[in-house]
């Protein structure tokens, strides 16, 4: 039985991860900072010590690095964990004698403002506007260090726009999503968004998850794959498709406040690096990812 250890096992793609190598037949160690279930073990990617400790541990045969910070009011904390945190866990990788794949989760906020309408490919240049994005760059850059130097077998995962269940207020289709629930239950008619004209490349969370496991199976060491669907969605349509599925009447107002400094207007990934390599596509429609997402927190507020 293969051993896998996710870092971050109990955030959005960590749990979804989680069922897809079970389901595979691994066995699935995790570390996170707050508990997770069995298997887990609990400790802050600043700790080298316990990320040495964990990895002797589990002795996986791939490590899966999601964990970090994704929304922060310091700059300074995406560095922390994005960079340093991993800077940790590679070194504690380094340290075993027989060395597992990593296979590590970046974003496509690395690629910032293209300026092409053509598909992103992981050969587009990088063109980060915000600190979360200037921060996996510089952790991309610090993983192919240590393929370069010292022969590590790390994979990049570049994901676009995730949805599904079980995903954080935070971003803008599951707030979405919470609103139009709680408006269910209460005398709330009116949804508050952000900038709605922007188009993004949506994927599924449980096919983001599901190439993750090929890409430790068959992803080429010192590679970036692109994880997305090829079409740009504007964030108008997810949410429009979700009022449709509500259980009462709902009108939307845009608050200023909510508007994303340096947003991009549109952002669409080529899969076509990871199809080759692995023989990915993405199976799950959007229509369903939203769906599942609304009908997810109908069941959170329950």
């Amino acid at each position: 039985m293969k051993r896998a250890l996710i870092t971050g096992i109990s955030g959005f793609v960590g749990r979804h991860l989680r069922n897809e190598l079970i389901h595979a037949g691994w066995q699935v160690y995790g570390f996170d900072i707050r508990p997770a279930g069995e298997n887990t073990f609990v400790g802050d990617l600043s700790d080298h010590a316990a990320l040495s400790r964990v990895v002797a541990d589990c002795q996986p045969d791939a490590v899966f690095h999601l964990a970090g910070i994704i929304k922060s009011i310091d700059p300074q904390a995406y560095y922390t964990s994005n960079l340093f945190g991993t800077l940790n866990l590679l070194d504690a990788v380094l340290q075993m004698e027989k060395q597992p794949k990593v296979v590590l989760a970046s974003s496509s906020a690395v690629y910032g403002l293209t300026k092409s309408v053509r598909p992103i490919t992981e050969r587009s240049p990088l063109r980060p506007v915000t600190e979360y994005a200037v921060s996996k760059v510089a952790q991309e850059t610090a993983a192919l260090r240590y393929h370069y130097a010292f022969g590590l077998n790390v994979v990049i995962v570049r994901m676009f726009n995730l949805l599904g269940p079980g995903q954080s207020p935070d971003l803008a289709c599951s707030a979405f999503a919470r609103q139009i629930a709680l408006a269910e239950i209460s005398e709330q008619n009116e949804i508050v968004t952000g900038n709605l004209d922007a188009k993004r490349d949506f994927v599924d969370v449980r096919d983001a998850a599901r190439a993750f496991a090929l890409l430790s199976e068959k992803g080429d060491a010192g590679q970036t794959y692109n994880v997305c669907t090829g079409n740009a969605v504007a964030i108008q349509q997810c949410l429009s498709e979700m009022m449709l599925r509500s259980k009462k009447q709902l009108s939307v107002r845009v608050d200023p406040a909510r508007v994303q400094m340096n947003d991009v207007p549109v952002q669409v990934g080529s899969f076509q690096k990871l199809q080759k390599a692995v023989g990915w596509n993405p199976r799950i429609p959007l229509n369903e990812s939203l769906a599942d997402l609304l009908n997810d927190w109908r069941e959170r507020i329950k």
